[in-house]
């Protein structure tokens, strides 16, 4: 198990950079819904890979894109290929589901 984790050790500090990164910025589930909505430049109510790339200078983070697409990955619920709002706040904030729930339904 130790084995396990140390290989995806990049992806886990990743993600844990990612999660302190919103947290230290104050952001809410909102704010981070009306930032999905700018990053999702084709309107299709998901982002792609490089999308969700975009985001992360936008918490100064810089990390391979190898990296980060392993995070995105592990984002990506369904295998589409694709992020769709509730899979990002719920990979961001796995602990708040219900809260996140309510906002996930709104238009």
């Amino acid at each position: 198990a130790f084995a396990k984790v140390w290989d995806d050790r990049e992806r886990l500090l990743l993600l844990e950079q990612l999660r302190r990164g919103i947290k230290r910025a104050g952001y809410t589930p909102e704010d981070l819904l009306a930032m999905f909505r700018s990053l999702d430049r084709n309107g299709d109510g998901n982002l792609c890979f490089e999308e969700f790339r975009d985001f992360l200078p936008m918490l100064r983070i810089n990390k391979s894109s190898e990296a980060a697409f392993r995070v995105f990955k592990t984002f990506d619920d369904d295998g589409q290929g694709s992020v769709d709002f509730r899979e990002f706040l719920m990979g961001v904030f796995p602990a708040q589901r219900y809260y996140m729930a309510s906002i996930c339904q709104q238009p």
